[in-house]
């Protein structure tokens, strides 16, 4: 793809003793169905014309991997990883993706087909893997926002450095105008929902359950269908109370 960077986030070292039984495997390492989680984002971006991506990364297990590999010089946050990178992808358009990540191939589609600046994750509760929180699987800036990036990245580096916060969503809601302390605000313009089988991996008791949305088990597909539900009843009492905020307002 003619003028696209993507960088693969893995720029802490990987190991997370109290996560995985093994010491000494950085989670992107983790195999799922024969094939590590990199491996297969890797697999999946080449069989789509992306050959040479970028790995950020500090671990020295990762970086003998067979693809190009960057060392940050300030990594504390994937906003640091990403600004100390940023000389990397030239003028041109720029996609970030997480190396812990499981991508379903139609996920890796979404990402790709468009050339604009957008956001990929999902918002809420998951229905496949049913974790109880959002996520963020991707980001894609495009070259005519590449500036307002930087500065967004910086401001969310000083937002960490007076709170703590190193969440990668206050880059999301800087470039979608929102304000950094609102959780839970998401603007649809730039925020493409990605509600599939497609998730991280932080626990390894989590990979059975990406198994399972994966295969869909029939004891699967009946709590699948509930959270269907339930999501969809949180929807409808969302669209309700800002139809409600909006006709208090309007009186």
């Amino acid at each position: 793809m003619n003028g696209l960077t993507v960088l693969i986030l893995a720029a802490e070292s990987g190991i997370k003793q109290e996560r995985w039984t093994s010491q000494s495997a950085p989670k992107q390492l983790i195999s799922v169905r024969g094939e590590t989680l990199l491996g297969r984002t890797l697999r999946l971006l080449e069989e789509r014309g992306v050959s040479q991506p970028w790995l950020l990364t500090a671990s020295e297990t990762l970086a003998r991997y067979p693809v190009l590999s960057w060392c940050p010089l300030q990594r504390d946050t994937k906003a640091h990883s990403l600004l100390s990178a940023d000389a990397l992808a030239g003028g041109g358009g720029l996609l970030v993706l997480y190396s812990d990540v499981y991508y379903s191939e139609a996920a890796i589609a979404k990402i790709l087909a468009c050339e604009n600046t957008h956001f990929y994750g999902r918002d809420g509760r998951s229905a496949y893997t049913f974790k109880d929180y959002g996520e963020l699987f991707a980001v894609r800036i495009a070259a005519d926002d590449r500036e307002r990036a930087r500065l967004a990245l910086a401001d969310v580096i000083a937002f960490y450095q007076r709170t703590g916060n190193q969440s990668f969503w206050a880059f999301y809601r800087l470039m979608a105008g929102l304000p950094l302390d609102d959780n839970k605000a998401i603007e649809r313009r730039i925020f493409v929902d990605v509600h599939d089988e497609t998730d991280d991996i932080d626990f390894a008791e989590e990979v059975p359950l990406l198994l399972a949305a994966i295969d869909k088990p029939l004891r699967w597909r009946v709590r699948h269908l509930l959270r269907r539900l339930s999501l969809a009843n949180k929807r409808r009492r969302e669209r309700a109370r800002i139809s409600a905020a909006k006709a208090a307002s309007s009186a």
